[in-house]
């Protein structure tokens, strides 16, 4: 009933059907409402069942960000070549594995030619030393990309 009024977020935990499992349940809904927060506001409303991956991802960061974990491998190689060339190979590598490996769509998403878009790839396995057709090197970039969401393609 507050339409646009009130900028409200609300995080709902599963139910609790008797005392014994209501810290339970707010835990639930304080999770679902961080990952709310956590992403602009986007949406107003969450389970904590929908978004309980999201909040998983924020409790490893959490523990990441705790213990000072910092990228390693070929993520790790990928931002100190950025850091020293100003290029743009973490940006695609990110908007690749979005994609799904959709050259048209990662080039679409990065503002770049499709065949730039190829060079670059290119470039992130030579550079990254990362075998893009492993998908354990490929969950291993993506989990550290999302752990450290400044080098999202978006």
């Amino acid at each position: 009933r507050t339409g646009q009024r009130v900028d409200a977020a609300i995080g709902i935990g599963p139910p609790a059907l008797d005392g014994s499992v209501l810290s339970r349940s707010r835990d639930g809904a304080d999770r679902a409402l961080r990952v709310l927060l956590a992403h602009g506001g986007a949406r107003r409303v969450a389970t904590a069942e929908e978004v309980h991956v999201d909040a998983l991802m924020l409790d490893l960061a959490d523990l990441a960000a705790a213990r000072g974990d910092v990228a390693t491998g070929p993520v790790a190689r990928l931002l100190d070549y950025d850091a020293r060339h100003q290029s743009q190979l973490v940006r695609t590598l990110s908007c690749w594995l979005d994609a799904f490996g959709d050259v048209a769509a990662a080039s679409a998403a990065a503002y770049v030619h499709p065949n730039t878009f190829r060079y670059r790839l290119r470039r992130v396995a030579e550079v990254g030393e990362i075998n893009l057709d492993d998908p354990g090197e490929r969950f291993a970039a993506m989990l550290q990309l999302r752990l450290h969401p400044a080098h999202h393609c978006a």
